[in-house]
């Protein structure tokens, strides 16, 4: 009978337990660094938002729910954006968030975004759904040349617009990065061919400038040549000044000139006015008489 009575008091002892702890309650449960707890008494309504630690509650009905308050990112694209001037683009950016995590915050999303409060998927989904009319509102402000040339700009534009569609909804926009801005196929083509253009006329310029040194070094040449040969007609118009002056003169002059032509085995003949020239023609010189 004892041992009846026993098993029977443990039974009543277990029961009560599950039914303590179905019913309600916690103990040491656990708030993590990067949670808030959601305390409710009543099992429904928040009684406070507490800080990571640990907690027990022996009151019926009462319920602790850890609320994740950590940096999440997610990866966004759209490969079919247009921007100002009607570019076709793909966009893709890096968004980085968090729940709020002040009381009032977390009190309000509780309320009004639930799902998003104790699911990271849900609100993944819903800053997901946020992100494209941000981004249409950003690529169609901006040229697609605008848009490559200044991503800083860019990303301050979605930072801004986008902070404030999340600030509804009591999530906090920690950063947004750009991973890529695609141009179409023919935008590259067409920048690949301007690239080609400016480069023919860069070598172009630079091929005329060479022309150009090269024409001046030859007119300058050319000027040294002309100053040359003025010079020496001034000292050629003095020289027959001179030589007019001078017989003497002359025929040192005329014979240092032949001198100069004649080489050391060449022969020299002196033929007299009136002789018969074909005598020295031949193979022998035959001698000279008055």
């Amino acid at each position: 009978m004892k041992i009846r009575s026993r098993k029977s008091s443990l039974s009543i002892v277990c029961l009560l337990v599950a039914l303590i702890l179905t019913s309600g309650c916690y103990v040491n449960k656990q708030v993590e660094q990067h949670q808030v707890g959601v305390q409710m008494d009543d099992g429904v309504s928040i009684t406070r938002i507490i800080a990571p630690g640990r907690y027990t509650k022996w009151q019926w009905f009462a319920e602790l729910r850890p609320v994740d308050v950590s940096a999440k990112t997610l990866v966004w694209d759209d490969p079919d954006l247009v921007t100002k001037d009607k570019q076709p683009l793909g966009f893709s950016v890096s968004v980085t968030y968090a729940r709020d995590r002040d009381s009032e915050s977390i009190a309000e999303m509780w309320t009004q975004y639930h799902a998003e409060t104790v699911s990271d998927e849900a609100l993944e989904n819903l800053v997901r759904s946020r992100i494209p009319r941000v981004a249409k509102a950003v690529t169609t402000k901006y040229t697609l040349d605008e848009m490559l040339a200044d991503r800083n700009q860019i990303q301050l534009d979605l930072n801004e617009l986008l902070s404030e569609e999340l600030t509804d909804a009591n999530v906090t926009l920690l950063d947004v990065g750009i991973n890529n801005i695609a141009p179409s196929a023919k935008y590259l083509e067409a920048l690949e061919d301007k690239a080609a253009a400016q480069i023919a006329v860069e070598v172009a310029r630079e091929r005329t400038k060479e022309l150009q040194e090269t024409l001046n070094q030859e007119k300058a040449q050319t000027d040294i040549e002309l100053e040359k040969a003025r010079r020496q007609n001034e000292v050629n118009e003095e020289l027959s000044k001179t030589y007019a002056k001078s017989n003497e003169v002359y025929e040192l002059e005329r014979l240092r000139l032949l001198g100069a032509v004649i080489g050391e085995n060449d022969k020299l003949v002196i033929v007299p006015d009136g002789a018969n020239i074909n005598l020295f023609l031949g193979e022998s010189v035959l001698p000279v008489t008055e």
